[in-house]
């Protein structure tokens, strides 16, 4: 049985990751340490690395800027973690040099007890050695945070995709408006890809659709030229475009959350 509750083991993986982003140091270096200097058995290395992961994950995701969509680090291997414990402690002990050693004299004489008549019961007792085994991991506890994540990542998810087309639908109502009482689409339009550049393409093709404007692929040159010389006007409309912009880039950061949770859950989660 660990040793450690759910909220424990999560408070520990944290300061794992916080270490980790501080010094740079690789998960698997410090939660071995970690782990050796609390004698963790396997199981509840694997709960440990794992949990470590995650809170990785959430540390590097709320310092993501809006325009990155993707989490890269290098995880922790908790196999990599007790393979390499297994290994230091297999290393023969230094033989101690009875001759020398000044306790050597109070070492028990089993025969002299023997000799003098005592009985003995039973042999000492053996050190116990600990012994890593393959219990099943804790995986409890990490699937489950990994769904509290992934419930977390989908409801912003699916907030990120209706405010994007509400948004859009607002700007589209202002240019529905008949001629002479709102805006002109095409200054809109140059503002907007002057403002955003190409990545600015899935808003403007779902405004092109709603008002039926006829478009192309937008000329790369002519992007480039109204970026370097067109003086942008931060209008309503603009600024309207730019939260829809915003909420885009959330629904995408979102979905690849989502994939990396997916990729990263246990079996037992699935």
């Amino acid at each position: 049985m660990p040793r450690w509750n759910e909220s424990e083991f999560v408070k520990h993986a944290q300061g794992l990751a916080e270490q980790h982003l501080v010094s740079k140091k690789s998960l698997n270096e410090l939660s071995e340490k970690f782990a050796q200097e609390n004698k963790l058995n396997p199981e509840e290395i694997r709960t440990l690395v794992r949990l470590a992961n995650v809170a990785t994950f959430q540390e590097l995701f709320k310092k993501k800027d809006g325009g990155d969509k993707m989490i890269e680090f290098d995880t922790g291997d908790p196999e990599a973690v007790i393979r390499n414990m297994v290994s230091s402690a297999s290393e023969p002990p230094q033989t101690a040099n009875i001759n020398n050693d000044k306790l050597a004299n109070e070492i028990p004489d089993m025969m002299r007890e023997k000799r003098l008549g005592k009985k003995f019961d039973s042999a000492p007792e053996a050190e116990k050695v600990a012994e890593y085994t393959d219990k099943p991991a804790r995986e409890d506890i990490v699937v489950m945070n990994l769904r509290k994540l992934a419930t977390e990542f989908n409801l912003a998810k699916i907030s990120a995709g209706a405010k994007w087309e509400e948004k859009l639908g607002s700007l589209a109502r202002v240019f529905k408006r008949a001629p002479g009482y709102g805006p002109k689409f095409g200054e809109f339009e140059k503002h907007a890809w002057a403002e955003l550049g190409t990545d600015a393409s899935p808003e403007m093709a779902f405004l092109y659709e709603e008002l039926r404007v006829k478009h192309s692929k937008p000329d790369l040159e002519k992007v480039a030229f109204l970026q370097e010389r067109l003086v942008v006007d931060e209008t309503p409309e603009l600024k309207l475009l730019k939260e829809a912009h915003a909420e885009r880039q959330t629904y995408e950061k979102m979905t690849g959350a989502l994939a990396w949770v997916d990729k990263n859950m246990p079996a037992l989660g699935r």
